[in-house]
C-alpha cells in the first residue's frame, strides 16, 4: 500500500456515506468530482500533498447539500449551485448547546433560521478568570466598511454523535469528564462573515441571509437586523486515523488583504488596483496594523472589551497579512482556481492560507507531534496574534470551562449550558 493509500478519510466531516475516489499523487490538475472524496497523504509527506488534501476537503465541502439531509452532498448539482453547502448543514454551536443542558436530539433536524452575535471567536477561548494572555487574543473585528465580523462554530455528523452520545452538551457532565476523545473521522468548521453592502461585489463571495446582533457604539448588543453576509475566512479541523492532533486547513476570501511581494529583501504589501479589500488600508500607519481594539476591563471576574480612546465600536480595525502564502500552496491554489468546475463558481475567489498538521504525530516524547508548518494564521481569526499563531499549539490547551482536564484539541465544550437545577443553584 503506498503513502497515498494509506488513509482513506471514507467517513471523514459527515462525508462517509459516498463512495471513495482516491486523489493520487500523479494527478495532473485539481479533483473536484463528486461523490466527494479525499485521501489522508502519509504523515511526512509533503507541503504540496497536504494542500492538495486541503483543497480536496474544500471543494468537498462546499458542494451543494442534499436537500433535508444534512452534511451530504447532491451529486446531481454542479459546484456552486444555490442553496447550502454542505457544511453550511452542519450542526452550529447554537444547535449543540441548548439553555438548560437540553438534549439536542437527533443529527438529520429540518435548519433552523440562521442567527449570529458571536464576535470575538478569541473569547471562546479564555477563562471566566483574568489572565494575562487574554488581552492578547481577544476583540472584535471591524472592516473596513464599519461592520463587525460574526463568527459561527460547527460540528460534523460524528463529532456531533459523539457529544450527544456522552451527554457533553450538560457543562455539569463535560465539566466532569477526564478522557475526552472525539473518534476518527470527528470534524468541526469555523467560518467567519462580513456584511456585504450595497457598495460590494456579492458575486466575490459565498452568500447568505441571517438574523445578525447589532452593537452600540461601546460594543454591547444592541438589537438584531437581517443582514446579507458574505464569508471572509473558513477553517476545516478534522481528526483521521494516524493523526489523532488532527489536521489544519486554512481558507480565505481572497479579498481580506492584499498578497505580499519581496522588495529589497523584504516582505511588503502589493494591493491590487481597482480592488477593494475588506481588511486593508493601504493610508493605515505600519503601527496600526494589527492591533487589538480593545482597552480591556474587568466586569464581575471576566475581562471585558471595550473601545480605546479615541474610537467607537464601528472603527475599522487595519489588518495585513504577517507571514506570506509560500509559493508552493500558492501554486496549489492557482492550480485549483483555474478548474473549470471551480472557475464557473464563486469559489474561485477563495485560497489556501496553509494546511497544518503533524510531522511525527506518533512520537511519544512529543506530544503535539511537531506541528509543521510552525505558523498558521487566518487574518479573520487570529488577526491581532499572527506572528505566534498555530492552530495546533492553541488547541492543545483545550479544556471545559470549568475542568483541568484537555478536551482533544476541541474549544466546543466551552459552549456546553448548565442543566436548570444547576443554575438555580448557583443563583441561590
Amino acid at each position: 500500500m503506498n503513502r497515498w493509500s494509506r488513509f482513506t478519510a471514507l467517513l471523514l466531516l459527515g462525508l462517509g456515506s459516498q463512495q471513495a475516489s482516491a486523489l493520487q499523487p500523479s494527478a495532473a490538475g485539481a479533483q473536484t468530482s463528486c461523490p466527494p472524496t479525499a485521501t489522508v497523504p502519509a504523515a511526512g509527506a509533503s507541503q504540496q500533498a497536504f494542500d492538495q488534501y486541503s483543497w480536496q476537503m474544500f471543494i468537498n465541502l462546499n458542494w451543494p447539500a442534499q436537500a433535508g439531509q444534512r452534511g451530504v452532498a447532491d451529486c446531481s448539482k454542479p459546484l456552486g449551485s444555490p442553496g447550502d453547502t454542505v457544511w453550511q448543514t452542519y450542526k452550529s454551536v447554537s444547535e449543540t448547546f441548548l439553555p438548560g443542558a437540553k438534549n439536542p436530539g437527533p443529527w438529520n433536524s429540518q435548519l433552523p433560521r440562521r442567527n449570529l452575535s458571536l464576535i470575538n471567536i478569541a473569547a471562546v477561548k479564555n477563562t471566566q478568570v483574568v489572565q494575562a494572555d487574554n488581552q492578547a487574543v481577544g476583540g472584535w473585528l471591524i472592516d473596513q466598511r464599519g461592520n463587525p465580523t460574526y463568527y459561527d462554530i460547527a460540528a460534523n455528523e460524528v463529532s456531533y454523535n459523539y457529544i450527544v452520545a456522552n451527554d457533553f452538551y450538560n457543562a455539569v457532565v463535560v465539566d466532569a469528564a477526564k478522557n475526552i476523545g472525539f473518534p476518527n473521522n470527528a470534524g468541526e468548521i469555523k467560518s467567519s462573515w462580513r456584511i456585504l453592502t450595497s457598495a460590494d461585489d456579492s458575486s466575490r463571495y459565498l452568500t447568505m441571509k441571517a438574523l445578525v446582533t447589532q452593537f452600540d457604539s461601546q460594543g454591547q448588543p444592541n438589537g438584531t437586523t437581517e443582514a446579507n453576509l458574505g464569508l471572509v475566512g473558513l477553517h476545516i479541523i478534522s481528526k483521521v486515523e494516524g493523526f489523532p492532533q488532527w489536521i489544519w486547513s486554512t481558507f480565505e476570501q481572497v479579498d481580506n488583504v492584499p498578497p505580499k511581494t519581496q522588495l529589497g529583501g523584504r516582505w511588503v504589501d502589493q494591493p491590487a488596483s481597482g480592488i477593494f479589500y475588506s481588511y486593508f488600508n493601504a493610508k493605515a500607519p505600519a503601527e496600526s496594523l494589527n492591533q487589538s481594539p480593545c482597552l480591556w476591563q474587568q466586569q464581575a471576574g471576566k475581562m471585558v472589551c471595550t473601545p480605546k480612546p479615541g474610537s467607537s465600536f464601528s472603527t475599522p480595525d487595519p489588518l495585513n497579512r504577517v507571514t506570506p502564502i509560500t509559493d508552493v500552496t500558492q501554486q496549489i491554489n492557482t492550480q485549483y482556481q483555474s478548474d473549470p468546475q471551480v472557475q464557473q463558481s464563486v469559489f474561485k475567489y477563495y485560497q489556501l492560507i496553509t494546511t497544518q498538521r503533524p510531522q511525527s504525530p506518533d512520537n511519544p516524547g512529543n506530544p503535539l507531534g511537531q506541528p509543521t508548518p510552525s505558523l498558521s494564521a487566518n487574518v479573520t481569526m487570529e488577526s491581532y496574534i499572527q506572528p505566534n499563531s498555530s492552530c495546533m499549539n492553541c488547541h492543545s490547551m483545550a479544556a471545559p470551562l470549568n475542568s483541568q482536564y484537555k478536551s482533544d484539541f476541541s474549544f466546543l465544550f466551552r459552549f456546553a449550558q448548565a442543566p436548570v437545577s444547576s443554575v438555580t443553584k448557583d443563583k441561590e
